[in-house]
């Protein structure tokens, strides 16, 4: 082979090298977990487990590891969060990923959500111990997180309540912070009704506990002499179902 013959078959043998290794890379970077493609899993895993529960959610912090390598093959992505997590705050969930059937990963991810969603809050500062009006709330979107979980839904479940701490303008009003204001008080006659069929019966009673509104109470029917457990509807009427 003359020279020119030699430096034609280098440079095949060249140009093959560089062709097999373009290959191996581009092999190499389809196999790589890449961070959208977790996110995008993620999105839907987050979807799935607050559909229907009206809440508007962003992930704020979503850590995925960079690099990480795959057998070629078909993905299936997996994802495990704990079975007390509700879909908002922080968590660390885990991420299972397969490759034709088997699993080949398990990633631990941290993931931060928020999550608004309406719910009742102080239109005022309301001090502790105040009995909260209508006039002192409002409804409106806040992050889920701002009330702890314990957000509530309707101003009616709040009106009448009691608080046990300060509440500052803005913020949520949480259900652990309302106490039932007693309407009913031990020893008070009260009118004890019942509907049965369409037919109300009433008779006079002894409340032998104290209570709010919607609240279950023990009171003497002072026609038997019975104890039996009713609900508060106002200062003095109690129902019971039959």
């Amino acid at each position: 082979m003359g020279r020119a013959g030699w430096w034609i078959a280098a440079l095949f043998v060249l140009i093959a090298l560089a062709t097999a290794a373009q290959g191996a890379t581009s092999t190499a970077a389809g196999a790589v977990l890449t961070e959208r493609e977790v996110r995008g899993a993620v999105e839907r895993f987050l979807a799935e487990k607050v559909q229907g529960r009206g809440w508007e959610t962003t992930i704020t912090q979503l850590a995925v590891p960079q690099g990480i390598q795959l057998p070629k093959g078909q993905r299936d992505l997996e994802l495990i969060a704990p079975s007390s997590w509700d879909g908002w705050g922080p968590v660390t969930i885990a991420l299972v990923v397969r490759v034709d059937g088997e699993v080949v990963r398990n990633i631990s991810l941290r993931l931060l959500v928020d999550a608004r969603t309406a719910m009742v809050v102080a239109r005022r500062q309301l001090l502790a111990g105040t009995v909260v009006s209508a006039a002192d709330l409002a409804v409106e979107k806040r992050d889920l997180a701002q009330a702890g979980g314990f957000d509530v839904k309707r101003i009616a479940d709040v009106v009448g309540k009691r608080l046990k701490s300060t509440v500052r303008t803005g913020a949520p009003v949480r259900s652990d912070q309302l106490l039932a204001v007693p309407v009913v008080r031990s020893g008070q006659l009260v009118t004890i009704i019942a509907d049965n069929a369409g037919f109300r019966i009433t008779v006079t009673g002894r409340a032998k506990s104290s209570g709010g509104v919607g609240d279950l109470i023990r009171v003497e029917n002072l026609n038997s002499h019975r104890e039996i457990p009713a609900r508060v509807l106002d200062s003095d009427t109690v129902e019971v179902g039959l």
